[in-house]
């Protein structure tokens, strides 16, 4: 590669000569749209199963700070003692049927979806916990996910992107 003054106005000029290297680095160049766009694809996909994961855990967390329940089985005919969750805390888990509904789903690189029910059908409770009645006050288990994972959101996708470019578009 060469450059230099061409012309008496100072114009400047550059001569790319082409070599195995150049290929190599054009290459990388061109292929790093589609890197992109798997990488962020891909960090959509991590991060989803984190938030999964985080909100399921903290549902099934115990102890719970709520009050206290005797719940009555059908199955079984025996009680059991159930602690419920506080205003703002994560809900307990009765059924794990809302707890099974959380899912993620990503479309291309332009969004996730997080939530109850977007891969499974969630009871309609799912709605009344998050975000709370006139009578009851919120137990935000979805957005108390998303803060515990809020700090790896960053290093999820650096880690994709790298992973992308330092394996590399090569030919």
């Amino acid at each position: 590669m060469s450059s230099g003054a061409r012309g008496g106005r100072g114009d400047f000029y550059l001569v790319v000569r082409g070599d195995r290297q150049n290929e190599r680095v054009i290459a990388r160049i061109n292929g790093g749209e589609a890197a992109t766009r798997r990488s962020i694809r891909h960090a959509f996909m991590e991060l989803g199963r984190d938030l999964r994961a985080t909100a399921r855990a903290e549902i099934l967390r115990k102890p719970k700070s709520g009050r206290t329940y005797l719940i009555y089985s059908a199955r079984t005919g025996r009680a059991r003692r159930h602690v419920a969750s506080a205003p703002g805390e994560t809900h307990a888990n009765i059924t794990g049927e809302l707890r099974r509904s959380i899912g993620w789903k990503v479309h291309g690189q332009e969004r996730m979806e997080f939530g109850y029910g977007v891969t499974a059908p969630a009871p309609r409770r799912g709605i009344f916990l998050e975000y709370g009645t006139r009578y009851m006050r919120p137990r935000p288990s979805l957005h108390n996910a998303i803060l515990a994972t809020q700090a790896q959101v960053q290093h999820d996708f650096e880690d994709a992107m790298n992973r992308a470019f330092n394996r590399g578009a090569q030919p």
